[in-house]
């Protein structure tokens, strides 16, 4: 499936471009004509869309959680009907690339790192770098955010919200039966993992050897440390990470981990799906994953198998940093016939830090949340009325705007999220390049089955090194040459 995703990415904007003339189109203006050019410039109205079609991969709230209340509450607020369409996650891109090569093309869509470049790149997306710079609403947010995701200068998508990035959640449990204090270095962690060997418990699962989009490396920070499956910087200069000194020493503490049987032996097949679901059922004693409100779900969902059991967020080792990804992009379609008025009543309103954020954060008053005895609190889950509310699209802890939600967020996200802080580095994207977006899905492919060959003990680290370096050299050196030159 991870094959036929990411080349599902240059196939179908192929196909799109071709049947749908995506590359130079450009958005019928919605917007009122200005008068001559003798007379004074008015100001351009803004016209509302009727409806806005919506593709998203950010967990929204389920259909059977109430979807149907928010955009309901949207249309009240704004008279606008939302169609949101959401995909499985490990299938999103396939499914989005898909609904251009059909020409089902959404208004409105999420896109993320090389992503959000390739369809940039390719014509896709409608350039708001202009209705960002004139904003009322987005004035006061750190530009640093839209910066990050900027593809040659100009800006295809605005930030969902904070970037964030995962960190390793630990059975705390067992930690305390273990008599083991958290690990500060990378010894002390392998040390850890082989003691949850010895309880019967998989020491370390996760979805994959290296993740199906950029940043590659967050599920397994404590073996690459350094290294970079990616394009990197070295001396000014662009290079092949995989062919770096420290990508070696990398796949050696993989290998050497695996053969001792503290990773997981379904990591090559694995989603981020099956890696939480087999911690909820407690075979699992640490994974990897996104810091802030997941702790608090984590650990609710371990306690229905596991009720002692608890969940605890771990600082990273010494030498390593945790990543934060660049914003995940709202982004708005050149075939889209209103973009200013899409822009306006859905990217700045589920931005403007009061009632449209509100609702995306929050929900609905006396649904999700209300108020009692002067304190704001969620309700119960209509799925499960023995939990909260969860988050409706936007995470509260993540907001660029400066909204505060008025519920008090828990400890355990809070906790998370400091500790992610204090650990991380930003991860930048990648320079624009229609040679690398091309290149990517073949590029990642080749990646990963000779990393998952190396780890496995199929290949030896030289030998899976020398294939990838000459199955990729063709792609690799016009890759380098277009983005050096």
């Amino acid at each position: 499936m991870k094959k036929s995703i990411l080349r599902s990415v240059g196939l179908a904007l192929s196909v799109a471009m071709l049947t749908g003339g995506l590359v130079g189109c450009k958005a019928k203006d919605s917007t009122a004509s200005t008068s001559s050019t003798a007379a004074p410039a008015k100001a351009v109205e803004v016209v509302k869309p009727t409806s806005i079609k919506m593709t998203v991969d950010t967990t929204f709230i389920l259909p059977e959680n109430g979807i149907s209340d928010i955009t309901a509450a949207y249309k009240a607020q704004t008279g606008i009907d939302l169609q949101i369409t959401q995909p499985v996650h490990n299938q999103y891109y396939e499914k989005l690339n898909l609904q251009f090569a059909s020409g089902d093309v959404p208004d409105v869509l999420e896109a993320a790192g090389n992503n959000l470049a390739n369809f940039a790149v390719n014509g896709a997306l409608w350039d708001m770098s202009s209705a960002i710079a004139k904003s009322e609403v987005l004035k006061n947010v750190n530009p640093k955010y839209a910066d990050a995701i900027k593809i040659n200068g100009k800006s295809y998508a605005y930030p969902l919200q904070g970037g964030g990035g995962t960190i390793n959640y630990i059975r705390k449990d067992l930690l305390d039966k273990l008599n083991l204090k958290l690990p500060t270095t990378y010894d002390e962690y392998i040390a850890m993992l082989k003691a949850f060997k010895t309880i019967n418990v998989i020491p370390l699962s996760a979805a994959g050897v290296i993740n199906t989009e950029v940043p590659y490396t967050i599920y397994l920070r404590e073996f690459y440390q350094d290294a970079q499956p990616n394009f990197v910087k070295v001396n000014g200069k662009w290079v092949d990470g995989m062919t770096q000194p420290n990508m070696k020493a990398a796949l050696e503490r993989m290998k050497s981990a695996y053969a001792d049987g503290l990773i997981d032996k379904e990591i090559f097949t694995n989603k981020t799906s099956s890696v939480r679901d087999k911690f909820y059922a407690g075979k699992v004693g640490l994974f990897n994953y996104w810091a802030g409100d997941w702790n608090r779900q984590i650990e609710i969902n371990l306690q229905k198998a596991i009720p002692t059991g608890t969940v605890v967020a771990m600082p990273a080792i010494n030498g390593v940093k945790y990543i934060e990804r660049a914003p995940v992009g709202l982004a708005i379609s050149s075939k889209a016939k209103n973009p200013e008025g899409i822009f306006k009543y859905l990217v700045e309103y589920m931005h403007d830090g009061k009632d449209g954020e509100l609702l995306f954060t929050d929900g609905v008053k006396d649904i999700s949340w209300t108020v009692k005895d002067g304190v704001a609190k969620k309700l119960p889950s209509k799925v499960d009325p023995k939990i909260d509310f969860p988050k409706i699209y936007l995470a509260p802890e993540f907001s660029i705007t400066g909204f505060k939600s008025a519920i008090a967020l828990d400890k355990r996200v809070t906790d998370s999220l400091a500790i992610f802080n204090k650990d991380s580095v930003a991860e930048p994207l990648l320079p624009a390049s229609d040679i690398l977006s091309k290149s990517t899905p073949d590029l990642f492919t080749m990646k990963n089955e000779d990393i998952s060959k190396i780890v496995a003990g199929t290949l030896s680290v030289d030998d899976g090194l020398a294939k990838y370096a000459k199955d990729s050299k063709a792609m690799v050196d016009a890759i380098l040459a277009d983005l050096n030159k």
